[in-house]
């Protein structure tokens, strides 16, 4: 995804290089000069031994090259894809005892949507009073919703799209860099490279190959038909926790297909940023980085007191309250062996919460828009 340079109100950011066909010879030129990058870093990280090493090098690759002046680009649709396997991969989780375990997480949920009211208000402070943002800009900023949504939202609101951008897509890959090494250094977790995969893809049964395929499309097209947020990610998963509870399998994607997710999932995160200068980063990453780190530190301060109150694991905890994307989060999750169903469904949850509320608040500033000129 390139960000473009544009005033407030500006057309979103093209989502794909302009005056290219989807099947153009440029065009998949550039993404495998994308891909490449990032296998590049995927393979020195996984030699490294990093937790999540395809896609924590990935992503490293892809912006350093993207800020060094590279045009990088990976196509929507691609993406999609590779989010259908990370998806079934994270369905393939949900065990018979996860229905035991739901009770249990009401409190906890109860208290995500406090802490998004809390870290949305504390966000939007520290942009609109330090960052001297806008407030409607800082509004679409502070909202831990799904990056897609916001720059719709935003812009159509008179939101700066560019700053939103690169504010959401800092605070994404700076959770995506600091938790799982934070974890492995501060735990000494060494999570295995191939996140429980089924061996090589030649290794799993036909049979089983074909359950998961068809799992994962129904699922995606029955949630994109509902209009569910995130369906190409939801959508599987559920279908894949669904089959892997009433036990019709218990194989999960090959190892192979979820390294080369995991490498699309980070050069995609590394490529928002192609088209952008350095010095056009600073500012927006500084504030960012700010209100990210306020936030990690608040997710810690109130998962240990939810943890000492409930006896849910803190871990657990921490990462459903941690403020970065669905995918990233629940696939950091997997990574590090921690309740996945747990981490996901609080992830769902708080898409589906602050998607709804922006969409309300849109509503109610373009009434305000319109009838007294006022922006908030």
């Amino acid at each position: 995804m390139t960000v473009a340079a544009g005033s407030p109100g500006s057309s979103p950011p093209a989502a794909k290089p302009p005056g290219l066909s989807p099947f153009s010879r440029t065009r998949l030129l550039l993404m495998a000069q994308t891909l490449a990058i990032g296998a590049c870093g995927g393979a020195v990280f996984a030699y490294l031994g990093t937790p999540l090493p395809w896609m924590l090098g990935a992503l490293f690759a892809t912006m350093v090259a993207s800020m060094s002046g590279l045009t990088l680009f990976i196509p929507q649709m691609f993406r999609r894809v590779w989010i259908i396997v990370l998806g079934v991969t994270l369905g393939s989780s949900f065990r018979p005892d996860v229905l035991e375990h739901l009770h249990l997480w009401i409190t906890s949920f109860a208290g995500m949507c406090l802490f998004v009211l809390f870290g949305t208000w504390l966000s939007f402070q520290i942009f609109v009073r330090l960052g001297r943002i806008d407030r409607v800009t800082a509004f679409f900023c502070a909202s831990p919703g799904g990056l897609g949504e916001m720059i719709i939202l935003g812009p159509a609101l008179g939101g700066n799209e560019r700053t939103i951008v690169l504010i959401h897509a800092t605070r994404v890959v700076m959770v995506m860099a600091i938790i799982p090494p934070a974890y492995s250094i501060l735990a000494g977790y060494v999570p295995p490279a191939n996140l429980g995969g089924s061996g090589f893809f030649w290794q799993l049964p036909p049979r089983e190959l074909a359950i998961l395929a068809v799992t994962g499309a129904v699922g995606a097209i029955v949630a994109k038909f509902l209009k569910v947020p995130a369906w190409q990610m939801i959508g599987p998963m559920i279908a894949s926790g669904i089959i892997h509870i009433t036990g019709v399998t218990t194989s999960r994607p090959p190892s192979d297909f979820i390294a080369v997710a995991q490498l699309v999932m980070g050069a995609g995160a590394g490529s928002r940023f192609s088209g952008v200068r350095v010095h056009e980063l600073v500012r927006p990453m500084m504030i960012s980085g700010m209100a990210t780190i306020c936030l990690l530190a608040s997710a810690a301060a109130a998962a240990m007191a939810l943890a000492s109150a409930t006896g849910l694991d803190f871990r657990a905890i921490h990462l459903a309250y941690s403020p970065g994307g669905f995918a990233e989060m629940s696939l950091i999750a997997l990574s590090l062996g921690i309740e996945v169903p747990f981490v996901s469904l609080h992830h769902l949850g708080r898409m589906i919460i602050v998607v709804t509320s922006a969409t309300f608040v849109a509503r109610w500033m373009k009434r305000r828009q319109t009838t007294d000129g006022s922006t908030l």
